[in-house]
């Protein structure tokens, strides 16, 4: 197969972390990225549904990148893997960034972001599901397993507890360089973000007045 690299911008902690692995896991890395990539793509596809994320939006996920250090980083995939991911990045027109990013976070699945997501940690929880695909006593073939879908029970307990995919369900805030799309309500500074923030602001500010008023009638009524 031909081969090509493509330069990607990646957080320098999160690339050594994910190398320091991979090395310890004795992976080629280029293979291993490439085969995720690949297999990754269709679902990345699924999860935006359709979605094509806004020039304001794209710019923001890309500042957010960039202010958090991304240097770039190349890798080497087949020809065939890097043309699957640029037709996606054309038609959504996400930071294709972003989601290498977010897909080696995945990967590396701290309890952090475990913890975030409310996802179990161990594969026999039973918040996973009935049902699910068991891993191999086999060694080796356990290894296949987990080489084949890294991300299955991930994607299946967020599928199912989220309704969501591995690429859309939600991170904080501070991970939106993380993002592989945002609505345009969620961007600062947009039409749509200033009119969310004045619709929540008055709706606080509406719950307090009643909040007031409750309090006012329960000391009345104490009164008498």
């Amino acid at each position: 197969m031909a081969l090509t690299k493509i330069t990607a911008k990646i957080q320098p902690g999160l690339w050594a972390a994910f190398s320091k692995q991979t090395d310890a896991l004795f992976l080629k890395r280029a293979a291993f990225l490439n085969h995720m990539i690949l297999i990754e793509t269709p679902n990345l596809e699924d999860d935006l549904d359709g979605r094509v994320l806004s020039t304001r939006a794209k710019r923001h996920i890309a500042g957010e990148l960039k202010r958090h250090g991304a240097k770039a980083v190349n890798i080497e995939v087949e020809q065939t893997t890097a043309d699957a991911l640029n037709a996606v990045v054309e038609r959504s027109n996400i930071v294709r960034d972003a989601f290498i990013n977010r897909l080696l976070v995945f990967l590396r699945a701290s309890n952090d972001l475990l913890n975030n997501l409310e996802i179990p940690k161990m594969v026999d929880d039973r918040r996973l599901g009935s049902g699910l695909e068991s891993m191999p006593t086999s060694p080796l073939k356990a290894m296949e397993a987990a080489r084949d879908d890294p991300l299955f029970y991930i994607r299946n307990f967020l599928n199912k507890h989220e309704k969501l995919g591995v690429y859309s369900v939600a991170l904080p805030r501070k991970l939106d360089w993380l993002a592989c799309y945002l609505d345009d309500k969620e961007v600062p500074g947009t039409k749509a973000y200033n009119e969310e923030q004045s619709n929540l602001e008055e709706m606080f500010s509406l719950l307090e007045t009643d909040a007031l008023k409750t309090h006012s009638v329960g000391k009345r009524a104490a009164k008498k």
